[in-house]
C-alpha cells in the first residue's frame, strides 16, 4: 500500500513538473517611457520590414467610451493592430481549411500608470485550444506538431517586438491563464454556462449560422462576404441591443469587417469583425474587479481579444458560415473577470450572438 501511495506521489509530481501554463495574452514589453502613437508607428514600421502583413491599425474603444459620467473616465488609451503572415496561413491551413480561423495575429498597445504595455494574443494558447480536436480524436502527435510550428512564429513575433517597441523586454503570460493539459483536452472553465473549450469537438462551440448552395467556388464566397458587408452597414439593432449599455453615438452599434484573410486555397474567407461599443463594455466587464484609484480601466489589457471571427467555408457543394457562440468566446477571451462578472452579464453573449446574426444575415436571418 505504502510503494502505491509513493507511487502516487511521484505521478502527479511528474506531471506537475512537465506541465506548464499559457496565457490568452503575453506581456512582451512594459513601462514604455513615449506615446503610443510613437509606439505603434514603431512596430508597424518593423512589421512591414519582417514578412508581417498588416490588416488593421486602430484605436480600440477603452472603457470611458460607455461611462456616461466623466468622473469614472481613466482617460488611458488603447490601440489594436490585427496581422496576418502568409507563412503562418499556410501552415496552420496545411492541417485543414477550418483552421483558417486561428488566422488572425493580434497586438495589443494600451497606456498604464507605468508607462506604455504591449503584448500579444499568444499564439501558442490560440492554437492549443483550436487544435486540440486533432489531440481528442487520437492525433496527439499532430497536435504537438502544431503547436511546435506555431512557438516559432510566436517568438519571430516576440523577437520583433522587443527590438521595435523599447522599454523593458519581458515574456510574462497574462490571463485568462490555463495548463497545456486543460487546453489539450478542452477542459470546462464553467461545465453549465459554457461546457468544453474547444471549437471542433462540439458543434455548439462553433455552430453554423447560415449555410447556402455553391456552385461559383470562390466567386461564390467572394459574393457572399460583399453581401454580408452590404448587410452590416443597414443594420438596424433590436431594442434588446440598443438598451443593453448606454452608448454616446448611434453608429456604435454596427459591426463592421475590419480585418481579412483569404485561403491559401481559395475555399475559405476570414472575416474579422467589432464595433465600438462591444469593445467598450467588454473591456469595462474585464477590468472591473482590478479598477483602483490611477488605473480605473485595467480591462484594457484584453485589447487583443477583438476582432471577432466569421469563417465563409466550401464544404461539399454549400458554403457554411460560422461563429463562436459567444458565451464561449467570453470565456476563452475574458475568464478572468471572473463568476461573478459572467452572472452579472448573462444576457450579453445571447445578445451578441443575435446580433451578429442580424447584422451579417440581413432580411435572410431567422428567428430561433
Amino acid at each position: 500500500m505504502k510503494v502505491k501511495f509513493i507511487g502516487l506521489l511521484l505521478l502527479i509530481f511528474t506531471a506537475q513538473l512537465f506541465s506548464s501554463d499559457h496565457g490568452i495574452y503575453l506581456m512582451t514589453n512594459k513601462s514604455i517611457n513615449s506615446d503610443i502613437e510613437t509606439v505603434t508607428n514603431q512596430i508597424i514600421t518593423s512589421l512591414n520590414q519582417n514578412n508581417f502583413k498588416l490588416l488593421k491599425s486602430q484605436p480600440a474603444h477603452v472603457p470611458d467610451y460607455v461611462r456616461e459620467n466623466k468622473e469614472e473616465h481613466c482617460g488611458f488609451k488603447a490601440h489594436l493592430l490585427v496581422l496576418s503572415s502568409d507563412d503562418y496561413t499556410n501552415m496552420i491551413t496545411s492541417y485543414g481549411t477550418k483552421y483558417l480561423v486561428a488566422g488572425f495575429l493580434k497586438i495589443g498597445i494600451y497606456e498604464t500608470p507605468d508607462g506604455i504595455i504591449v503584448n500579444i494574443t499568444d499564439p501558442e494558447t490560440i492554437n492549443r485550444i483550436v487544435f486540440n480536436d486533432l489531440y481528442e480524436n487520437d492525433k496527439e502527435d499532430i497536435y504537438n506538431e502544431v503547436i511546435a510550428k506555431t512557438k516559432s512564429y510566436k517568438n519571430r513575433l516576440i523577437k520583433l517586438l522587443h527590438s521595435a517597441a523599447g522599454g523593458e523586454k519581458v515574456k510574462k503570460i497574462m490571463e485568462p491563464i490555463r495548463d497545456d493539459e486543460d487546453l489539450a483536452e478542452s477542459s470546462k472553465d464553467m461545465f453549465m454556462m459554457v461546457g468544453p473549450l474547444t471549437l471542433f469537438n462540439d458543434e455548439d462551440q462553433f455552430p453554423i449560422i447560415y449555410s447556402v448552395s455553391n456552385q461559383d467556388g470562390f466567386n461564390g464566397l467572394l459574393n457572399l462576404k460583399n453581401e454580408f458587408i452590404a448587410n452590416m452597414k443597414i443594420y438596424q439593432p433590436t431594442e434588446d441591443d440598443r438598451e443593453y449599455r448606454w452608448y454616446p453615438n448611434k453608429n456604435d452599434l454596427e459591426w463592421e469587417v475590419i480585418s481579412e484573410i483569404v485561403s491559401p486555397k481559395k475555399d475559405a474567407i476570414l472575416l474579422g469583425i467589432t464595433r465600438p461599443r462591444t469593445e467598450a463594455v467588454s473591456f469595462n466587464i474585464a477590468g472591473s474587479s482590478r479598477e483602483e484609484e490611477g488605473n480605473m480601466c485595467p480591462g484594457i489589457d484584453h485589447v487583443g481579444a477583438y476582432p471577432i471571427e466569421v469563417l465563409l467555408i466550401q464544404e461539399r457543394g454549400k458554403i457554411n458560415v460560422y461563429t463562436q457562440r459567444e458565451m464561449h468566446r467570453m470565456d476563452m477571451y475574458f475568464w478572468d473577470a471572473g463568476m461573478s462578472a459572467f452572472m452579472d452579464h448573462m444576457s450579453m453573449p445571447g445578445v451578441l450572438d443575435e446580433s451578429i446574426k442580424r447584422a451579417l444575415l440581413g432580411n435572410k436571418f431567422i428567428e430561433e
